[in-house]
């Protein structure tokens, strides 16, 4: 685990541009005069199981046109061949309708090799459909390697509703002390959702091709933060109910609709225990199901040489949908190694923020900026079927633990997880946190 995250910590150069004046009118709470606008560029070098060794670049800018607006950017590539970029903001509200909020995602890139669990289309049928490829009981080792271009976009709008914090406090100002919360929370204070927390409703179309898998479509959602900081939150709960469709439109593989759940809670184990001033120490819960509405739902598009109708499946491509392994669901398994009709998740999560900051031991390091560093330990628990029952999802569930180290810096969480299940070990490296 340590030889890992040195691997992540070994960077060519960091430089962060402290209190760089940006002046502009201050026109609804955004950034006003000699507002500091914090900028950070990191190189770095990584090494992951599905990409292998890499490096790249990350950029972060916080406040550029708002005080609350962040812009990240950037890209890596692999010695498998993989090549990708993305760029992503977060926190942009509309100058003349501030509780409208806009949040576009852009990733995009070729992947060298890419293990997709799924039946080759040239292969027949296995004779049990419960040893499909992604299915509960499947093979590891059932995969086909794909190369090719992976194109991302969406584009999230969220209305802020006018109930809880978010009735009379459209525009936050969390106020960070070393990186930890010290006023200005968003939520948290009440289990009420008219007394405490954001409530959305989230509208975002979206388009995404990986390889030959298309899909595009709308998703809608109810969703209440309810947490005190949402990037690193020490208390509070979130609910998020989703209706995702397909609606078969241009070079969509199949229509699809399905229906998501996600619940979270983050209880503060230091405040529990009586010492509120501590570093925090948090334990988060996570629980997620989902099911695909038109799983069995088909058009007839021709017929085979025995005279069988031969159908095309209303079903999400195996990146999307009911899929658990990668890197916020069973990290334990590879990116889509579980696919199929519904599926179900529970995590646990402990957090604790440590005393020690390697990084402020030395004049060259401390110019990086970094926060504090945090320990995790996890383990979670889950399981795909072809139909959304209780007694089946909780049967013969997967699972795994491992231990993480997260780091803070601009305002975002850079995440490194060694977890451990029935197929051995894998290594994640993302950003933000699981749940």
């Amino acid at each position: 685990m340590y030889k890992q995250f040195c691997r992540f910590v070994l960077l060519l150069q960091f430089i962060t541009f402290d209190n760089f004046i940006f002046a502009q009118e201050d026109t609804c709470n955004t950034a006003s005069d000699n507002e500091s606008v914090n900028v950070s560029v990191l190189p770095f070098g990584l090494y992951s199981e599905m990409f292998g060794w890499g490096a790249g670049a990350f950029a972060g800018i916080q406040g550029l046109s708002q005080k609350n607006m962040s812009l990240y950017f950037g890209g890596l590539i692999s010695t498998n061949g993989t090549k990708y970029g993305f760029i992503q903001f977060r926190e942009f509200y509309l100058p003349f309708y501030p509780r409208l909020y806009i949040a576009p995602d852009i990733l995009g890139g070729y992947f060298g090799v890419l293990n997709v669990y799924k039946d080759s289309p040239n292969s027949s049928p296995p004779a049990d459909p419960k040893l499909r490829a992604g299915s509960n009981e499947s093979d590891k080792n059932n995969y086909v390697e794909v190369s090719g271009s992976d194109q991302w976009y969406e584009l999230k709008f969220r209305f802020l509703l006018p109930i809880g914090h978010g009735k009379n406090q459209i525009y936050f100002s969390p106020k960070l002390e070393n990186g930890i919360l010290q006023s200005g929370e968003m939520g948290g204070t009440s289990w009420n959702p008219f007394m405490s927390g954001r409530t959305f409703i989230d509208i975002k179309p979206f388009y995404r091709k990986r390889v030959s898998f298309a899909t595009n479509g709308i998703e809608f959602a109810l969703t209440r933060e309810n947490t005190d900081y949402y990037v690193n939150p020490t208390r509070g709960s979130l609910q998020k109910f989703i209706f995702r469709r397909d609606f078969g439109w241009f070079d969509s593989s199949a229509p699809w609709s399905v229906i998501e759940t996600d619940l979270r809670w983050y209880l503060p184990i230091h405040e529990l225990s009586g010492t509120k001033k501590s570093l925090p120490k948090i334990l988060a819960l996570d629980f997620w199901t989902i099911n695909t509405l038109t799983w069995n739902s088909y058009d007839v598009v021709g017929v085979n040489q025995n005279g069988n109708l031969l159908k095309s499946y209303h079903r999400p491509p195996p990146y999307t949908g009911a899929y658990l392994g990668g890197r916020y669901r069973l990290r334990a398994y590879y990116e889509g190694r579980f696919n199929d009709r519904a599926a179900i998740y529970y995590g646990a999560e402990y957090r604790q923020i440590i005393s020690w900051n390697p990084f402020d031991s030395w004049w060259l390091t401390k110019k990086l900026d970094i926060h504090w560093l945090q320990f995790a330990l996890y383990g979670e628990i889950g399981r795909v079927a072809p139909e959304w029952k209780l007694s089946t999802l909780h049967t013969d569930m997967k699972w795994n633990v491992g231990a993480g180290i997260r780091i803070f810096m601009n305002n975002l969480i850079l995440r490194l997880d060694n977890s451990f299940g029935k197929e051995g070990m894998y290594i994640q490296m993302f950003v933000d946190h699981a749940f």
